[in-house]
Protein backbone atom coordinates (compact mmCIF):
# COMPACT_ATOMS: atom_id res chain seq x y z
CA UNK A 1 0.00 0.00 0.00
CA UNK A 2 1.42 3.84 -0.36
CA UNK A 3 -0.23 5.28 2.33
CA UNK A 4 -2.08 7.59 -0.26
CA UNK A 5 -6.28 7.70 0.28
CA UNK A 6 -8.36 5.54 -1.33
CA UNK A 7 -10.43 7.61 -3.97
CA UNK A 8 -14.18 8.00 -3.08
CA UNK A 9 -16.96 6.39 -5.30
CA UNK A 10 -17.97 10.01 -6.47
CA UNK A 11 -14.65 11.22 -7.01
CA UNK A 12 -14.27 7.11 -9.66
CA UNK A 13 -17.48 8.44 -10.96
CA UNK A 14 -16.28 11.78 -12.12
CA UNK A 15 -12.99 10.27 -13.37
CA UNK A 16 -14.50 7.51 -15.10
CA UNK A 17 -16.86 9.91 -16.79
CA UNK A 18 -14.36 12.25 -17.87
CA UNK A 19 -13.23 9.20 -20.08
CA UNK A 20 -10.87 7.55 -17.51
CA UNK A 21 -11.69 3.80 -17.65
CA UNK A 22 -9.50 2.43 -15.28
CA UNK A 23 -11.28 4.08 -12.87
CA UNK A 24 -14.58 2.66 -13.86
CA UNK A 25 -12.44 -0.65 -13.40
CA UNK A 26 -11.58 0.11 -9.46
CA UNK A 27 -15.40 0.66 -8.67
CA UNK A 28 -16.25 -2.69 -10.25
CA UNK A 29 -13.36 -4.33 -8.15
CA UNK A 30 -14.35 -2.14 -5.35
CA UNK A 31 -17.86 -3.97 -5.47
CA UNK A 32 -18.27 -6.61 -7.52
CA UNK A 33 -17.58 -9.06 -3.81
CA UNK A 34 -20.54 -7.58 -2.69
CA UNK A 35 -23.03 -7.18 -5.66
CA UNK A 36 -22.13 -11.04 -6.09
CA UNK A 37 -23.03 -12.28 -2.40
CA UNK A 38 -26.43 -10.16 -2.74
CA UNK A 39 -27.14 -11.42 -6.26
CA UNK A 40 -26.19 -14.96 -5.26
CA UNK A 41 -27.90 -15.01 -2.27
CA UNK A 42 -31.50 -13.83 -3.80
CA UNK A 43 -30.76 -16.14 -6.58
CA UNK A 44 -29.57 -19.00 -4.93
CA UNK A 45 -27.45 -19.90 -8.06
CA UNK A 46 -23.44 -19.16 -8.54
CA UNK A 47 -24.26 -18.94 -12.79
CA UNK A 48 -26.94 -16.66 -12.30
CA UNK A 49 -25.15 -14.37 -9.53
CA UNK A 50 -21.86 -13.85 -12.20
CA UNK A 51 -24.54 -13.16 -15.01
CA UNK A 52 -26.39 -10.51 -12.70
CA UNK A 53 -23.06 -8.70 -11.70
CA UNK A 54 -22.10 -8.76 -15.07
CA UNK A 55 -25.36 -7.39 -16.20
CA UNK A 56 -25.51 -4.79 -13.34
CA UNK A 57 -21.73 -3.13 -14.33
CA UNK A 58 -23.03 -3.30 -17.74
CA UNK A 59 -26.42 -1.34 -16.88
CA UNK A 60 -24.29 1.01 -14.17
CA UNK A 61 -21.93 2.12 -17.10
CA UNK A 62 -24.58 2.81 -19.61
CA UNK A 63 -26.45 4.94 -16.68
CA UNK A 64 -23.67 6.21 -14.95
CA UNK A 65 -24.26 9.86 -16.72
CA UNK A 66 -27.29 9.80 -14.69
CA UNK A 67 -25.45 8.80 -11.66
CA UNK A 68 -27.03 10.71 -8.63
CA UNK A 69 -23.45 11.78 -7.08
CA UNK A 70 -25.49 12.84 -3.70
CA UNK A 71 -26.45 8.87 -3.62
CA UNK A 72 -24.08 6.14 -1.93
CA UNK A 73 -22.59 4.24 -4.85
CA UNK A 74 -23.25 0.92 -3.41
CA UNK A 75 -26.97 1.14 -2.93
CA UNK A 76 -27.26 2.55 -6.34
CA UNK A 77 -25.64 -0.52 -7.60
CA UNK A 78 -27.57 -2.61 -5.29
CA UNK A 79 -30.86 -1.42 -6.89
CA UNK A 80 -29.69 -1.76 -10.46
CA UNK A 81 -28.91 -5.45 -9.36
CA UNK A 82 -31.94 -6.05 -7.56
CA UNK A 83 -34.22 -4.76 -10.49
CA UNK A 84 -31.42 -7.52 -12.89
CA UNK A 85 -32.31 -10.54 -9.59
CA UNK A 86 -36.21 -9.48 -10.78
CA UNK A 87 -35.70 -9.44 -14.71
CA UNK A 88 -34.06 -12.85 -14.47
CA UNK A 89 -36.75 -14.38 -12.22
CA UNK A 90 -39.72 -13.46 -13.95
CA UNK A 91 -37.86 -14.93 -17.35
CA UNK A 92 -37.63 -18.26 -15.47
CA UNK A 93 -41.02 -18.16 -14.37
CA UNK A 94 -42.33 -17.42 -18.08
CA UNK A 95 -39.71 -19.88 -19.52
CA UNK A 96 -41.38 -22.76 -16.81
CA UNK A 97 -44.66 -21.55 -17.82
CA UNK A 98 -43.68 -22.00 -22.00
CA UNK A 99 -42.28 -25.91 -20.88
CA UNK A 100 -45.35 -26.74 -18.85
CA UNK A 101 -47.14 -25.67 -22.29
CA UNK A 102 -44.91 -27.56 -24.30
CA UNK A 103 -43.65 -24.62 -26.25
CA UNK A 104 -39.84 -25.24 -25.35
CA UNK A 105 -37.58 -28.34 -24.71
CA UNK A 106 -35.82 -28.87 -21.42
CA UNK A 107 -32.66 -29.10 -23.39
CA UNK A 108 -33.25 -25.54 -23.97
CA UNK A 109 -34.80 -24.32 -20.29
CA UNK A 110 -32.09 -25.79 -18.01
CA UNK A 111 -33.14 -24.66 -14.77
CA UNK A 112 -30.58 -24.41 -12.19
CA UNK A 113 -30.00 -27.67 -10.03
CA UNK A 114 -30.04 -27.41 -5.94
CA UNK A 115 -28.51 -30.84 -5.91
CA UNK A 116 -26.11 -31.09 -3.48
CA UNK A 117 -22.76 -33.16 -4.99
CA UNK A 118 -20.92 -35.82 -3.21
CA UNK A 119 -18.77 -33.43 -1.77
CA UNK A 120 -21.67 -31.26 0.18
CA UNK A 121 -23.06 -34.38 1.86
CA UNK A 122 -21.67 -32.96 4.73
CA UNK A 123 -24.74 -31.41 7.35
CA UNK A 124 -23.45 -28.08 7.75
CA UNK A 125 -23.57 -27.59 3.76
CA UNK A 126 -26.63 -29.15 3.74
CA UNK A 127 -27.67 -26.74 6.21
CA UNK A 128 -26.49 -23.99 4.53
CA UNK A 129 -27.95 -24.96 1.38
CA UNK A 130 -31.47 -25.51 3.03
CA UNK A 131 -31.10 -21.50 3.81
CA UNK A 132 -30.14 -20.50 0.70
CA UNK A 133 -32.98 -22.40 -0.55
CA UNK A 134 -35.04 -20.66 1.72
CA UNK A 135 -34.17 -17.06 1.46
CA UNK A 136 -34.38 -17.50 -2.44
CA UNK A 137 -37.91 -18.72 -1.85
CA UNK A 138 -39.27 -16.13 -0.45
CA UNK A 139 -41.44 -13.42 -2.30
CA UNK A 140 -39.15 -10.65 -3.64
CA UNK A 141 -41.31 -8.08 -0.76
CA UNK A 142 -39.53 -10.30 1.76
CA UNK A 143 -36.61 -11.37 0.11
CA UNK A 144 -35.08 -7.93 -0.92
CA UNK A 145 -35.48 -6.03 2.11
CA UNK A 146 -33.95 -9.65 3.98
CA UNK A 147 -30.73 -9.28 1.70
CA UNK A 148 -30.05 -5.77 1.88
CA UNK A 149 -30.13 -5.46 5.64
CA UNK A 150 -29.81 -8.87 7.22
CA UNK A 151 -26.89 -10.14 4.85
CA UNK A 152 -25.63 -7.19 2.81
CA UNK A 153 -25.05 -4.70 6.32
CA UNK A 154 -27.47 -1.78 4.92
CA UNK A 155 -29.80 0.38 7.48
CA UNK A 156 -33.14 0.22 6.53
CA UNK A 157 -33.14 3.53 5.45
CA UNK A 158 -30.92 2.74 2.59
CA UNK A 159 -32.67 -0.64 2.19
CA UNK A 160 -35.64 1.36 1.95
CA UNK A 161 -33.86 3.82 -1.01
CA UNK A 162 -32.89 0.85 -3.22
CA UNK A 163 -36.30 -0.37 -2.38
CA UNK A 164 -38.43 2.83 -2.92
CA UNK A 165 -40.20 2.11 0.64
CA UNK A 166 -39.74 3.90 4.01
CA UNK A 167 -37.63 2.73 6.99
CA UNK A 168 -40.83 1.17 9.09
CA UNK A 169 -41.97 -0.92 5.54
CA UNK A 170 -38.41 -2.55 5.51
CA UNK A 171 -38.66 -3.40 9.30
CA UNK A 172 -42.41 -4.49 8.95
CA UNK A 173 -40.97 -7.06 5.89
CA UNK A 174 -37.99 -8.27 7.76
CA UNK A 175 -39.96 -8.95 10.64
CA UNK A 176 -42.62 -11.53 8.12
CA UNK A 177 -39.31 -12.72 6.36
CA UNK A 178 -38.23 -14.18 9.61
CA UNK A 179 -40.91 -15.67 10.31
CA UNK A 180 -41.48 -16.84 6.95
CA UNK A 181 -37.88 -18.41 7.15
CA UNK A 182 -38.16 -19.74 11.01
CA UNK A 183 -41.33 -21.93 9.16
CA UNK A 184 -39.67 -22.81 6.08
CA UNK A 185 -36.69 -23.98 8.06
CA UNK A 186 -38.68 -25.34 11.00
CA UNK A 187 -36.93 -23.07 13.85
CA UNK A 188 -38.80 -21.52 16.58
CA UNK A 189 -40.43 -18.33 15.49
CA UNK A 190 -39.47 -16.12 18.60
CA UNK A 191 -35.82 -17.00 18.82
Amino acid sequence: MTGEPQDSDTDLVHRALAGEERAYGQLMTRHKDGLYRFARRYSGNSDDALEIVQLTFISAWQALARFDTGRAFDVWLRAIALNKCRDMARRRKVRRFMMALGQISERQADPPSLEAGPETQLLDRDELRRADAAISSLPDGLKAPLLLTALDGLTMAEAGAVLGMSAKAVENRLYRARKALARTLQLPEDS
